[in-house]
C-alpha cells in the first residue's frame, strides 16, 4: 500500500492517472463540500462574484471650538454726529439713573465743546453693523469750555497758567449690561492717550462718588476731604481732583 504523502489529504486521494484539469477540479469540488459540512453557506452559482464595494470614507467630525463664544473687540471711535451724541445720552441716562443722578440741559449744551470719544462694541460677524456704544468720556480745554468747576479749586493751582494749559476731562461712562471683560482699563488707556497727546500742564475732573476710587487709580490727586455739590448735575455730589502732567506722565515718557 502507498504510504499518504505530506500535502493536502485530499489531493493525496486523487489518482496520479487523471489529468491535472480534472485533478485540479476534483480537489475544488471536495473543498467545497468540506466547507458545507462545516456550516458555511452554499456559494450562488447563479451571478458571478462581485468584487466588494468600496464605501465612502465618512466625513470627518467637525469638533467645536473651546471658546464657544466669542466677544469680539472694542474699537475707539470719536462721537461728533448728531446720531453719536443721541447714543451717548441714551447711555447717560441709562446709568446715571441707576445712581439716582439727572443732568441738567446745560450740560448737554457743553458737549459740542468737548471732545467725546465711545468705545463700541463690534461683534464678529456684524463688522458691517454700527455697533452699540458700551462707553465713553469727554476732555476740553478750559480755553474752549470755561464754564467748569474751576472756582471750586485752590486759586493757586492754576497760577502762572494759561486757560489753554488747562483741560478737563470726565464723563467717564460705563454700559452697566455690558458683559465683556477689559473694557474699564480700555476706557482709562484711552483717557490717558488723549490727555497725554495734548501735554497739558494741568488735568483737572470731578468724578462722582462712585467712580472716585477709579479716578484715583489714575494718578490724581484730591482737593479737599469730602466731596461737594455738583452745580451742573441734581443728586449728585462729586471729588475735585487734579493732577500735574509732568508727574503723571513720568511712567510713560523716560
Amino acid at each position: 500500500m502507498a504510504t499518504q504523502r505530506d500535502g493536502d489529504p485530499i489531493e493525496a486521494m486523487i489518482s496520479p492517472h487523471l489529468s491535472r484539469r480534472v485533478q485540479s477540479a476534483v480537489a475544488s469540488a471536495a473543498k467545497e463540500s468540506v466547507a458545507l459540512d462545516s456550516g458555511q453557506s452554499e456559494p450562488d452559482l447563479s451571478e458571478p462574484p462581485r468584487a466588494p464595494e468600496r464605501s465612502d470614507p465618512k466625513p470627518a467630525i467637525l469638533r467645536p471650538p473651546k471658546v464657544i463664544e466669542v466677544e469680539g473687540r472694542l474699537e475707539v471711535r470719536p462721537i461728533g454726529t448728531a446720531q453719536g451724541f443721541k447714543e451717548l445720552h441714551a447711555l447717560h441716562k441709562r446709568t446715571w439713573d441707576m445712581l439716582n443722578v439727572h443732568q441738567k440741559r446745560v450740560t448737554m449744551i457743553l458737549w459740542p465743546l468737548a471732545f467725546h470719544f465711545g468705545l463700541y462694541h463690534v461683534k464678529p460677524g456684524q463688522e458691517k453693523k454700527r455697533p452699540p456704544l458700551v462707553a465713553a468720556f469727554w476732555a476740553r480745554c478750559l480755553a474752549d469750555a470755561p464754564l467748569t468747576l474751576g472756582h471750586l479749586y485752590p486759586p493757586q493751582l492754576f497760577k502762572g497758567l494759561y486757560s489753554e494749559d488747562v483741560w478737563e476731562f470726565g464723563g467717564m461712562v460705563v454700559d452697566p449690561t455690558f458683559q465683556g471683560k477689559g473694557l474699564m482699563r480700555a476706557l482709562s488707556d484711552t483717557a490717558k492717550l488723549f490727555l497725554f497727546s495734548r501735554r497739558p500742564k494741568l488735568i483737572i475732573t470731578n468724578p462722582v462718588e462712585p467712580l472716585y476710587e477709579i479716578y484715583k487709580q489714575l494718578g490724581l490727586k484730591t482737593v479737599g476731604k469730602g466731596p461737594v455739590k455738583y452745580p451742573y448735575v441734581d443728586n449728585a455730589n462729586v471729588w475735585l481732583m487734579y493732577g500735574d502732567f509732568d508727574e503723571l506722565a513720568k511712567p510713560y515718557f523716560m
